[in-house]
C-alpha cells in the first residue's frame, strides 16, 4: 500500500526545492492541481510524484506544453490499462515526445563534450604557461 500524504504548498516547495509561486502558477495553468480544503492547497502523495516527475522533465529542457502532453498521454495510458484497453495512439505519442528530446539532449551531450575539450586545451596551456614553459622576452 502506498504511503498517502498530505502537504500544503509551503512543505511542498520547501521538500522540492520549488518556490510557492511555481507550484501557485502550475496549478493556475493546470499542469499540477492538488485538492483544496478551504482556500489552500494540499498536496497529496500522488501530486508530490507529478511534481517530481514535472521537474525531471524540467531538467531535460521539456517546455511545459511537451510535459503536459506527456503528462496526458501518461495518464490516458493508465486508464486504458486500468480497462484493459491499450491506447497505442497515446503509446506513440510519448514515444515520439521522448524520443525527439533523448535526440536533443543526445546533442547537447556533443556539444558539452566539444566545448569541454576546447577548455581543458585552454587548462593545459595557462598551466604550461605557469610552469614557466612560456617565454615572456
Amino acid at each position: 500500500m502506498t504511503e498517502v500524504i498530505e502537504m500544503q504548498i509551503g512543505a511542498v516547495g520547501e521538500k522540492f526545492g520549488v518556490p510557492v509561486e511555481t507550484l501557485r502558477y502550475y496549478d493556475r495553468i493546470g499542469l499540477l492541481s492538488p485538492a483544496r480544503v478551504g482556500n489552500r492547497r494540499v498536496y497529496s502523495s500522488e501530486d508530490c510524484q507529478r511534481l517530481a516527475s514535472i521537474l525531471a522533465m524540467r531538467k531535460l529542457m521539456f517546455s511545459l506544453e511537451e510535459i503536459r502532453t506527456v503528462l496526458a498521454a501518461d495518464a490516458q495510458i493508465d486508464r486504458s490499462l486500468a480497462v484493459g484497453e491499450l491506447d497505442f495512439e497515446a503509446l506513440t505519442l510519448i514515444r515520439g515526445e521522448l524520443g525527439r528530446k533523448l535526440g536533443e539532449i543526445e546533442e547537447l551531450e556533443r556539444n558539452l563534450s566539444e566545448v569541454k575539450g576546447k577548455l581543458q586545451l585552454l587548462i593545459d596551456k595557462v598551466e604550461t604557461v605557469q610552469q614557466g614553459g612560456g617565454h615572456n622576452d
